[in-house]
C-alpha cells in the first residue's frame, strides 16, 4: 500500500513539473509574439526598434542619462547668408531628411599646381578656367557655351573653350583626373523649368560618379549675376539661384560629392555679382566675369578642399585637415 502511494506521489509530482514546463513555454512564445509585432508596428512607421541612452556626468560627478538628440534641420535663412559658413554636418556622416545642405569649409590653401590633375566640367562661365590666370595653361577643362546637364548627357557635340570641337560625354569620360569640379545651370536656367533642370543635374551627378567611381567631384554653387542683369532676366534673380543652390547642395551630399558655395567669394553685400568682377563695357551681360573675378574665385576653391593624401602635397598655407 505504501509502495502505492508513494508511487502516486511521484507520478503528481512529474505531472505538476510538466504543467509547469508548459506553463513557461507558453509564456515564452507569447512574449516572442509581443516582440515580433512591436518590432514589425516600429519597423513600418520608419521608428528605431530601440533608443540606447547616452550616459553624461552631472555637474555633481554623478552619472546621468539622457536620450539622444536628433538633428535639427538647417534653417534657409542660416544658408543664403554672404559671409563664410562653417560645416553643418561632418562628411562621411549619414545625412537625414532633415538635412538641408553641406557647405565645404575653408581647410588651408592649396598651390596652383594642384589644378594640373583638376577637371573643371561646365558651361561658358567654366571657360574662364581655361583663359585666365591663375588657371590657363595649368587647369583641364572640358567647357561649351549654352550647354546644359542634359546635352551632355545625351552625348552633344559642341566646341571646348580653346575651339576644339568634341563630343562632350566622350571627351569627358577619356580624362583621368585626381579631382573633378563641376558647374552647370546658367542656361539650363532659362531654358529649363526647375524641377527639369534638378533631374538632369541629378542623372549626370550620378554618371560622373559611374565614369569616375573613386574620384572627389565638387559641385559648385551657381554663380550669381548682377543686379541689372536679374532685373531683366527674373529666372535669374540672385533669390532663386540661392534656392536652387540649396537643392543642388543637398543632391551633392546624398551623392558624397562636396558641395563648394562659390558665392561667398563673388557676391556684393547685396547679394549679387560684385561689379568690379564683371567687364565694365556696355556689351557686359552681368554674368561672366573678368580676369579679377576668375582669380578670386580660383582662390576660394584652393582654400576649400578636401584633406587627402594627394592633396596635401599641394598646401602652401594655414592649417589643412580632414
Amino acid at each position: 500500500m505504501d509502495t502505492y502511494r508513494g508511487f502516486k506521489a511521484r507520478a503528481r509530482r512529474r505531472r505538476n513539473r510538466i504543467l509547469l514546463a508548459e506553463a513557461g513555454l507558453a509564456v515564452l512564445i507569447v512574449a516572442l509574439l509581443f516582440g515580433i509585432s512591436y518590432t514589425m508596428v516600429k519597423m513600418i512607421h520608419g521608428e528605431p526598434v530601440l533608443e540606447w541612452p547616452t550616459q553624461t556626468v552631472s555637474e555633481q560627478g554623478e552619472p546621468e542619462q539622457e536620450t539622444p538628440q536628433q538633428p535639427q534641420p538647417v534653417e534657409q535663412e542660416t544658408w543664403n547668408t554672404n559671409v563664410p559658413l562653417e560645416r553643418t554636418v561632418n562628411v562621411g556622416l549619414e545625412l537625414t531628411q532633415n538635412a538641408q545642405m553641406l557647405a565645404l569649409p575653408a581647410n588651408g590653401k592649396l598651390s596652383t599646381e594642384y589644378f594640373r590633375t583638376a577637371l573643371f566640367i561646365g558651361d561658358s562661365l567654366t571657360q574662364g578656367f581655361g583663359i585666365y590666370e591663375p588657371t590657363r595653361d595649368v587647369a583641364i577643362v572640358h567647357a561649351y557655351k549654352s550647354i546644359s546637364p542634359k546635352f551632355i548627357l545625351d552625348g552633344g557635340t559642341a566646341n571646348n573653350y580653346n575651339g576644339v570641337e568634341e563630343v562632350t560625354k566622350d571627351a569627358i569620360a577619356a580624362e583621368q583626373p585626381d579631382n573633378i569640379y563641376l558647374l552647370l545651370g546658367t542656361n539650363a536656367v532659362l531654358a529649363q523649368e526647375d524641377d527639369a533642370f534638378l533631374h538632369y543635374y541629378g542623372e549626370l551627378m550620378d554618371w560622373l560618379r559611374q565614369t569616375f567611381p573613386e574620384v572627389p567631384i565638387y559641385v559648385q554653387s551657381i554663380t550669381p549675376v548682377t543686379a541689372e542683369e536679374e532685373a531683366q532676366k527674373p529666372r535669374l534673380a540672385n533669390d532663386h539661384l540661392r534656392q536652387l543652390n540649396d537643392q543642388i547642395a543637398k543632391m551633392a551630399v546624398e551623392r558624397g560629392f562636396y558641395f563648394v558655395n562659390v558665392q561667398e567669394a563673388l557676391v556684393d553685400d547685396s547679394g549679387c555679382l560684385r561689379g568690379d568682377y564683371v567687364w565694365n563695357t556696355a556689351t557686359s551681360d552681368g554674368i561672366h566675369m573678368n580676369p579679377a573675378g576668375y582669380a578670386e574665385w580660383a582662390d576660394y576653391l584652393l582654400r576649400h578642399t578636401a584633406y587627402s593624401k594627394y592633396n596635401s602635397q599641394f598646401v602652401e598655407e594655414g592649417p589643412y585637415s580632414g
